[in-house]
């Protein structure tokens, strides 16, 4: 979904445009794009079409109909370029005085401006965490690190109070959901709690934007594993090639415990996870290991060596790290009798602290 979105946002100029009820109308003028020559509109690639026209003397028009103010692609296969359009039903004027595309100017769109503070107020702001973020990581010293971890923590801050600034004074604007894709992806904790915060102020004309609808797919998904939600059902082989699956536990506490024999850390963790098992394995409690091996013998010996006692599946597929998002290893999850998740990635004295609290 990241990658989605970054797709969506664009590495070219951005134009936004607002509603009408007739129609779209594009009136192109860019000189030097040559006679004959195809532009087409289309949302994702060619096979989301919304229009074509052939250019006549530096000029095309383009026309259709669009249901919501939305992102696009002005695709100008002849000069190799394109332009990330937002529009809606309405007629603008689009000029260019040469095919570099380096002084595009729109006229006709309501909500260019919206745009375009997005580009002069939160933007460079972006561009500034980014580059402290770099100096950060890449200072050869101590003092360096400090001294670029302050300034990066400052221009953090600045730019989400914009962030939050912006997208409650446009809320109805899609531009504020693109804004909220843009910090997502600029958000290196990939802080979905945040996003769904910001989300939840945005207004009905906003909400129709794809960038909205692949905002709340972000959501949606982080919220897969989460504690609070329901633990999604799952079957795998175990170690005698027999299927079992995560609701034949059900009724009892069972820590679902994703780990590999390659893994260092799981395997520095298993004697921890070994003690908690014969602590509790009495008392209503049980764990469900899921391997995400590749080779089954080194899986089965690790398992020996490392005496862990209970019920191990096979994930070489990677069909249930998949389900639940894990993508680094060792990740855990305690589910309850209901089958809710109560709790996540304990390790160390956590797990047995958690443990002893809730099966008291």
């Amino acid at each position: 979904m990241r990658n989605l979105l970054l797709l969506l946002l664009g590495l070219v100029p951005l134009c936004v445009m607002a509603q009408h009820n007739e129609g779209f109308v594009i009136n192109g003028t860019i000189n030097g794009l040559p006679d004959n020559s195809l532009v087409y509109l289309a949302v994702n690639g060619e096979n989301d079409t919304l229009a074509k026209a052939i250019v006549k003397e530096n000029k095309f028009i383009l026309s259709g109909k669009f249901d919501n103010a939305d992102g696009v692609m002005l695709i100008m296969p002849s000069i190799a370029k394109r332009l990330y359009l937002f529009i809606d039903n309405e007629t603008i004027n689009l000029i260019a005085s040469n095919t570099t595309l380096s002084d595009v100017t729109i006229t006709g769109s309501s909500t260019q401006s919206e745009y375009e503070e997005f580009m002069n107020e939160i933007k460079p702001l972006g561009d500034f965490v980014n580059y402290y973020r770099s100096q950060a990581q890449g200072a050869a010293t101590q003092g360096g690190r400090d001294s670029a971890g302050i300034m990066l923590n400052t221009a953090y801050n600045i730019y989400q109070t914009s962030i939050d600034r912006f997208v409650n004074r446009r809320k109805n604007s899609p531009v504020a959901a693109l804004v909220l894709a843009y910090s997502y992806d600029m958000d290196p904790n990939k802080d979905a709690d945040l996003l769904e915060r910001r989300f939840s102020v945005l207004g009905s004309e906003a909400l129709k934007s794809r960038f909205s609808q692949n905002i709340q797919q972000v959501i949606a998904t982080s919220k897969i594993g989460a504690v609070g939600t329901t633990a999604i059902d799952f079957t795998q082989k175990d170690t005698v090639d027999k299927d079992v699956s995560l609701s034949q536990f059900k009724g009892k506490y069972v820590l679902v415990d994703f780990w590999a024999s390659w893994c260092g850390p799981c395997r520095r963790e298993n004697p921890n996870v070994v003690a908690a098992y014969n602590t509790y394995k009495n008392k209503n409690f049980t764990i469900l290991g899921v391997s995400l091996d590749r080779e089954k013998e080194s899986w089965l010996q690790a398992i020996k060596a490392d005496h862990l006692a209970w019920t191990h599946l096979w994930d070489a597929d990677n069909k249930v790290s998949g389900l639940y998002h894990v993508d680094l290893i060792p990740q855990n999850f305690l589910i309850d009798p209901n089958g809710v998740i109560i709790a996540r990635n304990l390790r160390g004295p956590q797990l047995n602290e958690t443990l002893k609290q809730v099966l008291k």
